[in-house]
């Protein structure tokens, strides 16, 4: 099937061949399970929401997963037209247009069940030993505070393994994270640890569209409405749904 061929069958469709070009839309995400990863339903939870919203608004996305350094690169660079789980900066606000936020991202801290500690202000912080992720951006305050004991760990799994070990005071994620990697990797652990109610921060995970696209505001828009539309008629929830049962459920 030779191009001008193609090209033919748009026009008879009436579509110009450039038109429906611009309808595909390269979408980046990095793994962070559940949200984003190769292995799950629809590669994720986040992927799923996002590629079902821009199809309803007439888009095309293609996804790839990258190191997330690549990805937000490659989104400065237009590479990529969409990120799909960024949270929002300023100076990520610089490169990508955001969208609202499609999902609230709760970052919690986990303890030892036997252990006194409790989380009621940043201060109770204070002398604890804190289990974290490298590179990753929990709260602008928390990130740069010198002052906290910070125990650096390449993967969560670490640091609930050292939790449980006594190795830790408390380690932190985001709550469906959190779930999930407990429920996948130790679920025999569980009953061990306890989620703290209080979290560090609220985020809003949102779609970040290049600036780079000519159209990143249309599609902005567009993605908006879509999920909007989706939560008005039921079916953004039976996503979160499908999701929530392997998120929340042990391995047995």
């Amino acid at each position: 099937m030779n191009v001008r061929w193609i090209a033919g069958l748009l026009l008879v469709l009436g579509l110009s061949p450039v038109v429906a070009a611009e309808k595909v839309l390269q979408v980046g995400s990095a793994p962070w399970a559940p949200y984003t990863d190769q292995g799950l339903p629809e590669m994720g939870l986040a992927n799923d929401l996002v590629n079902t919203a821009l199809r309803r608004a007439g888009y095309s996305p293609y996804g790839t997963m990258e190191h997330w350094k690549r990805i937000l690169e490659g989104a400065k660079l237009g590479v990529y037209d969409v990120v799909a789980t960024p949270w929002y900066s300023e100076e990520r606000n610089e490169y990508l247009d955001f969208s609202e936020p499609y999902l609230e991202n709760r970052i919690v801290f986990v303890k030892k069940k036997k252990s006194p500690f409790e989380y009621n202000s940043y201060e109770d912080l204070s002398g604890m030993m804190i289990g974290v992720v490298v590179d990753y951006a929990y709260d602008e305050r928390f990130n740069s505070d010198r002052n906290l004991i910070k125990i650096a760990e390449r993967h969560l799994i670490q640091n609930l393994l050292k939790l449980t070990q006594g190795r830790i005071d408390i380690t932190l994620d985001d709550s469906r994270v959190l779930d999930y990697e407990i429920n996948q990797f130790m679920p025999n652990r569980r009953s061990e640890l306890v989620f703290l109610s209080q979290p560090l921060a609220v985020q809003g995970m949102r779609i970040g569209v290049s600036r780079q696209n000519p159209d990143h505001a249309k599609i902005v828009a567009d993605f908006n409405k879509a999920m909007e539309d989706m939560k008005k008629d039921g079916s953004y929830q039976k996503i979160i749904n499908k999701h929530k049962a392997y998120i929340e459920t042990p391995v047995q």
